[in-house]
C-alpha cells in the first residue's frame, strides 16, 4: 500500500513539473523581455533628455539679457533643472520662462539663487569666451550626439562601441566594429547626418581569433 502511495505521489510529482515547466519558461522569456524593453526605453529617455537639455542651453545662451554662463542645465525626464546664479529675481523669472517654453520640456526645477555680486564676477571671468565659439561647441555636441544616436537606432551598428568627436562638421569615428561592412556603415551613416561635412573612418575591426 504505502509503495503504490509512493508510486502515485512520484507520478504526480511528475506531472506537476511538465505542466509548470512551460509556465516557468514563459515568465523567464517574458523577465528578460521586460529587461530589454526597460533598457531600450532607458537609452530612448537619455537621448531625448541629452537633446532637450542642448536645445535649453541654446535657448539661454541667444537671450541678451541673460548670463548664460552663470546658468547651469540638466533635464531628467523631460524635467529641466536649472542652478547657478543670476543677478535678479527678474532674470530668475525669465530663466524659468524660457526654460518652460523650450518644447519637450514638461516641468522646470527652479534652484537658481540671485546673487548680483556673483553674477557679475561670473560675466566679467566669462566675457573673454567668444559667443560664436560657444555656439560652436553646441554645434558640434549637437552633430555629435546626432551620429551617436543614429548608430544607436541602428541594429546593424554597435553605436556603444564607436566614439563620435566632432568639430566644426569635421566627423571622427574610432573605437572597434565586429566587420568591414559595419565600418563602413558607420561611416555612411555618419556622413548622411545633417551637418557632417566630412568623415575621418578611424575604427578598426576586431580580429576573429
Amino acid at each position: 500500500m504505502k509503495r503504490q502511495a509512493l508510486t502515485v505521489l512520484a507520478a504526480s510529482s511528475l506531472a506537476i513539473g511538465a505542466v509548470a515547466a512551460p509556465y516557468a519558461y514563459a515568465g523567464e522569456e517574458k523577465s528578460q523581455h521586460n529587461n530589454v524593453e526597460q533598457s531600450v526605453d532607458g537609452m530612448q529617455r537619455a537621448i531625448t533628455d541629452a537633446w532637450l537639455d542642448g536645445k535649453l542651453e541654446t535657448a539661454l545662451l541667444l537671450n541678451e539679457h541673460l548670463n548664460s554662463f552663470s546658468i547651469d542645465t540638466e533635464v531628467q525626464n523631460n524635467v529641466a533643472i536649472l542652478s547657478g546664479t543670476v543677478e535678479s529675481d527678474i532674470d530668475r523669472d525669465l530663466a524659468v520662462e524660457i526654460a518652460r517654453s523650450v518644447d519637450g520640456v514638461s516641468k522646470v526645477k527652479d534652484m537658481l539663487v540671485v546673487d548680483k555680486q556673483k553674477a557679475d564676477e561670473n560675466r566679467e571671468s566669462d566675457a573673454a569666451m567668444s559667443r560664436n565659439g560657444f555656439r560652436q561647441s553646441i554645434a558640434n555636441a549637437t552633430l555629435t550626439a546626432r551620429i551617436k544616436t543614429e548608430l544607436l537606432v541602428n541594429s546593424n551598428t554597435a553605436g556603444l562601441s564607436i566614439d563620435v568627436d566632432s568639430d566644426d562638421g569635421q566627423v571622427t569615428l574610432s573605437g572597434e566594429v565586429e566587420s568591414d561592412q559595419e565600418k563602413e556603415l558607420a561611416e555612411r551613416i555618419a556622413e548622411n547626418t545633417d551637418g557632417a561635412y566630412s568623415v575621418d573612418n578611424q575604427l578598426t575591426v576586431a580580429s576573429s581569433s
